[in-house]
């Protein structure tokens, strides 16, 4: 009891920390925007006590959203603000408010998670205490600590998956409203005004124009919206609801206003990686069936890559660089790693330990990449032991929704420079990691109330 208590009060004692800070590093932006103090803080209070009051199941799906909506590039003008961003301090409020909740649904996380989870955050530690971590290396093993690993461990109150994955479906439909005006106007007139305030530069450099809606990049949004992609078309297979296969078509439709080439590779494996397991899963969807929507998905991808919007983009110069220089960064992850005994050189390091070998500033696209400079190769190796044992659970629960979103995020991350280049985009994986990990297939079924497993043909 005493020690539950103190476990309590290390909690609100934390939480006061980040919610001062954040508040310093919220009110700067205010100031940059010109918003005074009379408006920032007493919405900030209005959040605050909402965070309180909504129920615990909604927490997940409020830290997406506020990562989604809240554009991404704003986070990046401080690096306080970039390491304690609002989806953060909603994943702390979510942990203090969870310190005695128990659900009958969910038996919290397995024993190999929690030994995966606490391996990787001492590595971190160890990474960090040995190379003398730099402010940059501390915050990012923190944000990786909370918006990955706490998210991971932290009690899961029933229907909160369910609500994740709503969020992330209707969260879709808006991004891809944003992302068409975008894409019809030809430039972000919606957050365009807001960027040249906080004197954002324009990341538009490609001979076509594409997309990234509020997530500032397009690979951002492509990766975005290829998870989505992932989570409708394996819940389409997991419940056998057509009406999944509409998100499913509009989140095509959005990768293909971003043009992103590796999102369209996403969605491809995805429907490899979700197809094979599910055709020796017993449910009442026919193998007829599962095949028919396995050609028909591949099929709209391939005609999506036949667009002319697309073909303008494969055959630019651009893109025959940007090609080029994916396949320089292996040599100097190689390099880099090699000087640091293959151990890594400390957090989020990876700029400036390939700097020596890289006199072309070439940017390592590549998560993993990116990992196995910063963490060595046992940094990575749990990383992708998260990643894997989350895609084998996934496929064991019959989460299909769940997985095709994570082998989504897996394969789009090898093809660009998301992991240490943009902090509040942890928060993704966290998530994506907790519906594979923590999925309950026989509660999620938001289109139906009927159970999942009423669907299953009883051996």
């Amino acid at each position: 009891m005493i020690l539950a208590r103190r476990t309590e009060w290390l909690w609100l004692l934390g939480a006061g920390v980040v919610v001062a800070a954040s508040s310093i590093a919220i009110l700067w932006l205010a100031g940059r925007i010109g918003v005074g103090t009379a408006v920032v803080i007493p919405l900030a209070l209005i959040g605050g006590i909402c965070l309180i009051l909504v129920p615990v199941s909604w927490l997940p799906s409020i830290a997406l959203v506020l990562y989604l909506f809240i554009p991404r590039t704003t986070l990046s003008l401080n690096d306080l603000l970039s390491t304690l961003t609002p989806s953060f301090m909603v994943v702390i409020i979510w942990g203090i408010r969870s310190v005695r909740t128990e659900s009958r649904d969910d038996p919290g996380p397995s024993a190999l998670l929690k030994v995966l989870c606490s391996l990787t955050f001492l590595w971190l530690l160890l990474s960090m205490v040995t190379h003398r971590g730099q402010l940059s290396s501390l915050a990012w093993s923190l944000d990786f600590a909370v918006m990955v690993l706490m998210v991971l461990l932290v009690p899961l109150p029933a229907r909160a998956i369910e609500q994740l994955q709503t969020t992330f479906l209707w969260s879709s439909i808006v991004m891809l409203g944003i992302c068409g005006v975008e894409f019809a106007a030809g430039s972000n007139i919606i957050l365009d005004p807001l960027y040249r305030t906080l004197g954002i530069p324009d990341v538009q450099h490609w001979s076509v124009y594409r997309a990234a809606g509020t997530l500032g990049h397009p690979l951002y949004a492509g990766l975005f919206f290829s998870m989505v992609f992932g989570l409708s078309f394996g819940k389409r297979v997991e419940s056998g609801k057509n009406v999944y296969l509409w998100f499913a078509a509009a989140s095509l439709l959005g990768i293909l206003l971003t043009v992103s080439r590796n999102s369209l590779g996403a969605v491809a494996a995805t429907i490899a990686v979700v197809i094979i397991p599910s055709l020796f899963a017993r449910t009442s969807l026919s193998m007829i069936g599962k095949l028919s929507i396995a050609v028909l998905a591949v099929a709209g991808a391939i005609a999506v890559t036949q667009a002319p919007i697309f073909q303008d983009r494969l055959d630019s110069q651009e893109a025959i660089g940007s090609t080029n220089a994916r396949n320089v960064v292996v040599d100097l992850a190689i390099q880099a790693s090699a000087r640091h005994g293959w151990v890594g050189s400390g957090p989020s390091t990876s700029i400036v330990s390939t700097t020596p070998f890289n006199p072309n500033g070439v940017i390592i696209e590549n998560a993993y990449l990116q990992l196995l400079i910063s963490l060595g190769i046992p940094g990575l190796l749990l990383i992708a032991a998260l990643l894997g044992g989350g895609a084998v659970r996934a496929i064991r629960t019959g989460s299909y929704g769940a997985l095709g979103a994570l082998v989504a995020y897996m394969f789009s991350v090898g093809f660009f420079n998301i992991m240490e280049s943009s902090r509040p985009s942890l928060i993704l994986a966290g998530l994506v990691l907790l519906m594979a990990w923590r999925s309950n297939p026989e509660s999620n079924a938001w289109f139906d109330s009927r159970s999942v497993s009423t669907m299953r043909v009883r051996a």
